[in-house]
């Protein structure tokens, strides 16, 4: 047997171990980068379905937006509406989730647009004396502005956890 293991050249058994490293070397790459890539996507999923309740308080918190720019807020009818005190108390939570997003804009935004309401009977004062009108165009105007300002802070948050989510 010792004479068989000396019959081979020193140049095929460095070629044998050679092969055989740069194989091994290729296949610690390949386990790194696939290991890495497992980690990354599973750490992006975990953030993604962290924010998904956010991002949907947000997209509800829009359609109400949407609604409520067809109108003017009234005290009693629109001001009170039950979906906006919901939706505000759903942007708090997701501001208590995600402190880093800027949900408290949001919600100072749509207090300001609670906060501009016309009085119920709006109607009647404005035909009765008619120097109020330029007051009540001004909470108009108001409400209209506090209203773009929620909605370009929630495109603001979704696009924040949009970028999050995808890198």
């Amino acid at each position: 047997m010792l004479p068989l293991a000396s019959s081979r050249s020193p140049s095929d058994a460095g070629a044998f171990s050679t092969s055989w490293t740069w194989g091994a070397l290729i296949a610690l790459a390949a386990l790194i980068v696939s290991t890495w890539l497992v980690v990354n996507y599973r750490r992006r999923d975990r953030t993604a379905q962290w924010h998904q309740p956010d991002y949907d308080t947000a997209r509800d918190a829009l359609l109400v937006l949407n609604r409520l720019a067809l109108t003017t807020a009234v005290n009693g009818v629109t001001a009170e509406l039950r979906e906006l005190i919901d939706v505000v108390s759903r942007l708090r939570i997701a501001e208590r989730r995600s402190p880093d997003l800027p949900f408290g804009v949001i919600v100072a935004q749509l207090e300001g647009y609670r906060a501009n309401v016309l009085p119920r009977d709006h109607a009647s004062r404005l035909t009765s004396d008619a120097s109020l009108l330029n007051d009540q165009l001004a909470l108009a105007r108001r409400q209209g502005i506090q209203l773009e300002a929620a909605r370009i802070a929630i495109i603001h948050v979704q696009r924040k956890i949009e970028k999050r989510t995808r890198n």
